[in-house]
């Protein structure tokens, strides 16, 4: 038997799950690059401060669904991969932890696995820490054979399976003029001075959809902090399309998640896309749902742990 972890930053659908998360994420020296002692004290005062601010745009959203559909996209590989596996799930930084998930594999004499990050796009701040997460593990008495996928898009059936959606948005919403903008989270520049390859992927991602989907594209970064980012921004994109495609019908298409989160529901829903109806006046504007689970993603996730075997 072998075993399959898949891997999610997590989430919160409480206020005391979201200090705890925070909390969590700011440990990690991937998000915070500074020394262990620095990260715990910020980590302390960042989650206590800013967990009831958050959660108000939690609460908008009614919580967090990735710990949901996480855990129905574990069960659909299940099935789909069938007996020779055993499908399991976890989190950098809610429960279970990637440590839990681990152990609970070995505990049943599990000791090849597969950890697939759902990040599609690798980066510093996501797939590394995964990563490196796994290579804290300590099991003295254990030897075990833990093998990685790191991103993935530019497997054919992601490219399909975005493709379909995006074909499938188009007709349910009779769109006769598309244009799409694909919009990624942002990552700090400092990450892109160390080597981090994920604007590149966001770009080839990007490229490699529209053109087998067969539209104009450009793309852009949301959910940005303070400091310096990665760019351009997607509201700064809209400012500029509400002027050149006019009569175009834009699709927003969040390319760097695979569930509905914060940064779909939130910063794509309740923020820009009011920006861009209200402020720059653009009516036909639309956003591309995330399905939970469906079979196309389940059929590129199985097709990456039985390839490796």
């Amino acid at each position: 038997m072998k075993g399959v972890l898949l891997v999610d930053m997590g989430g919160a659908n409480s206020p005391k799950e979201l200090k705890l998360f925070l909390s969590r994420m700011f440990k990690d020296p991937c998000i915070l690059p500074f020394g262990k002692l620095e990260r715990t004290a910020l980590s302390f005062i960042i989650s206590n401060t800013r967990y009831r601010k958050s959660w108000k745009k939690y609460a908008l959203i009614g919580g967090s669904p990735i710990i949901d559909a996480t855990r129905k996209t574990s069960v659909a590989l299940q099935e789909k991969l069938g007996e020779n596996y055993k499908v399991r799930y976890a989190f950098s930084y809610s429960d279970p932890l990637i440590k839990e998930g681990i152990i609970s594999f070995t505990d049943e004499g599990i000791n090849d696995i597969t950890v697939i990050p759902l990040y599609p796009q690798s980066s510093l701040s996501t797939s590394k820490s995964v990563e490196n997460d796994i290579k804290d593990l300590k099991f003295n008495s254990l030897t075990l054979n833990i093998h990685m996928i790191n991103e993935f898009y530019q497997n054919e059936l992601f490219i399909k399976f975005w493709t379909e959606l995006i074909l499938n948005h188009i007709k349910e919403n009779k769109l006769a003029n598309p244009y799409l903008l694909f919009s990624a989270h942002s990552i700090p520049m400092s990450l892109v001075e160390k080597g981090d390859s994920y604007p590149k992927a966001i770009t080839e991602s990007s490229k490699l959809i529209a053109d087998n989907a067969g539209f104009e594209f450009e793309f852009a970064f949301q959910s940005r902090m303070k400091g310096k980012w990665v760019g351009p921004d997607t509201k700064d994109s809209l400012t500029k399309l509400a002027k050149q495609k006019q009569g175009s019908d834009l699709i927003l298409i969040p390319i760097s998640f695979v569930n509905e989160n914060l940064e779909t529901l939130y910063d794509l829903d309740h923020d820009i896309i009011p920006f861009a109806k209200n402020e720059l006046g653009i009516r036909n504007i639309s956003r591309l749902n995330l399905p939970v689970a469906c079979p196309q993603f389940i059929a590129l996730l199985s097709e990456l742990v039985e390839k490796k075997y």
